[in-house]
């Protein structure tokens, strides 16, 4: 019966394919020819291209590793503490060794002298990040000075942030704002006397505190913050959560596009959620600049210059290098307050 089968699939390919050898007449010769001979000539020339493009590639030898699983890698054999892992593995396959995770090839430095090359005598050639995909989606596609590439873009950013942000002006233009948080978090400290009390929690909410305050501290008025610090930080820790969270769509970047996990989805939801609070506040701030000049010189004799009012500034400047928007404002205040 399987003979049978057989016989019925071999003749019936023969009947499909009768034409390509048995020619009636002089056309079809020469039309089986051109055929065949293009078939020949495609062949040739796909695999001269193949050929010649993995000679042209450049392809550096990479450094002993782990062969890993199909597809997945060393993706299934990653443990908790990755390094005392990383570690194990120096011991195994020297001071830099590659691992596949998933379709991202990743090398593993385990040497001070390797490390001091890549991040200080080889800093540019190294310096961009793959970021992932969550933090793209919370920066608006990486405009801020954290997940931007390295370029004209990020070293004018960067200038900025230094210099108008984190200059000695700035930071004493803010001292007032942390000096009342941190007199707040002493003044609740000392009104749990005889309590136990959970320091490393205490001192987080302190510094994380003392980041909004600097944020926003001199726009939002004491009633106001208390609700929107309450708030904004809730949504920042899920944030940050997000952030750590491992996403398939970054080891394999065929899914990227479905989002598997929802964390994409999820991350755009909390961003809007952030707009809901710093929208009002932007525009707030812009108004007391545009109308009311008694106000904001006010604040500045007390010392109680926000982020925000530094960076709006900057936005109106016509002679900055690059263009400041509310979206790279907002990226850039998000940043800023993630408890790294």
């Amino acid at each position: 019966m399987v003979s049978d089968v057989l016989h019925k699939i071999v003749s019936t390919i023969s009947n499909q394919w009768t034409w390509w050898w048995d020619a009636g007449n002089k056309k079809d010769e020469i039309a089986r020819a051109v055929l065949t001979i293009s078939i020949l000539l495609l062949s040739i020339f796909y695999y001269r291209w193949t050929f010649l493009k993995s000679r042209n590639r450049i392809t550096a030898p990479l450094p002993p590793g782990l062969r890993g699983l199909p597809i997945v890698g060393y993706l299934p054999f990653l443990g908790t503490n990755l390094h005392q892992q990383f570690a194990e593995l120096a011991h195994q396959y020297g001071p830099i060794y590659k691992l596949w995770l998933g379709g991202k090839l990743c090398v593993v430095l385990n040497s001070p002298s390797l490390a001091k090359e890549v991040t200080r005598d080889k800093d540019t050639v190294f310096s961009n990040r793959d970021p992932p995909i969550v933090a793209l989606a919370c920066t608006y596609g990486g405009v801020d000075i954290v997940w931007s590439p390295y370029g004209s873009y990020w070293r004018t950013i960067r200038k900025l942030f230094v210099r108008e942000m984190m200059s000695n002006t700035s930071l004493e233009d803010t001292y007032n704002l942390r000096r009342d948080e941190v007199k707040r978090t002493i003044r609740e400290l000392h009104s749990k006397i005889g309590t136990a009390v959970e320091v490393s929690e205490t001192t987080f909410l302190t510094e994380l505190n003392v980041v909004m305050s600097m944020l926003w501290g001199s726009t939002v008025d004491n009633q106001r913050d208390d609700s929107v610090g309450i708030e904004f930080r809730a949504v920042i820790l899920k944030m940050v959560e997000l952030l750590a969270k491992p996403n398939m769509s970054d080891f394999f970047p065929i899914l990227a596009r479905f989002d598997v996990q929802g964390v994409e989805r999820e991350m755009k939801r909390l961003l809007q959620w952030v707009e809901r609070i710093l929208d009002p506040i932007l525009e707030a701030r812009m108004k007391i600049s545009r109308g009311e000049g008694d106000q904001e010189d006010g604040l500045k004799r007390k010392g109680k210059k926000d982020f925000i009012q530094i960076l709006l500034e900057l936005k109106e400047q016509a002679d900055v290098a690059v263009p400041i928007t509310l979206q790279q404002i907002k990226a850039m205040l998000l940043v800023i307050s993630f408890p790294y």
